[in-house]
């Protein structure tokens, strides 16, 4: 993939999901999907093999942030890796993001790529609810497969 198929998949992207602007990924490199930011970005020199999403789950809550920032490091150990997604921290904006590599760009089409940030902007939403809620006390695990629970089931 070079930096042109790159901008037509981002176009493919929008116009799969109806975007309003359908140049909203390859000029911004953002788009916001049910109240979800998601980024999506691509170094056609250092990583021309996948591209790199940022979901904003949303702003850590200032109750019991410890246990929360705790939680999303044990779910990292648990699912993390660069094709399974990491948990982190925007320290300038106090959010939580969800990291996600998608390997081979080029085998990927708009349709495809739509139906996947469609899954995670549903799963920021159910992370929102569920692993993010300081006074939810379930399971780790439990919280963690609620989280991935949605309509859609197209997460890479």
């Amino acid at each position: 993939m070079d930096h042109a198929d790159f901008l037509q998949l981002c176009r493919d992207t929008c116009t799969a999901l109806n975007y309003p602007d359908p140049e909203a990924l390859a000029s911004r490199h953002q788009i916001s999907l049910d109240g979800i930011d998601i980024g999506l970005f691509f170094d056609e020199f250092d990583a021309a093999d996948r591209l790199i999403c940022y979901i904003d789950i949303g702003p850590l809550p200032d109750i019991g942030r410890e246990e929360l920032l705790e939680r999303l490091l044990a779910i990292n150990l648990l699912t993390g890796t660069k094709t399974a997604g990491v948990y982190g921290l925007d320290p300038d904006r106090d959010h939580v993001l969800f990291i996600q590599h998608f390997l081979y760009p080029d085998m990927m089409s708009g349709q495809t790529l739509a139906g996947i940030l469609q899954g995670y902007s549903q799963h920021a939403k159910a992370a929102q609810r569920t692993f993010l809620d300081a006074f939810n006390n379930a399971p780790l695990s439990d919280l963690l497969v609620r989280s991935f629970e949605s309509p859609r089931s197209s997460l890479v």
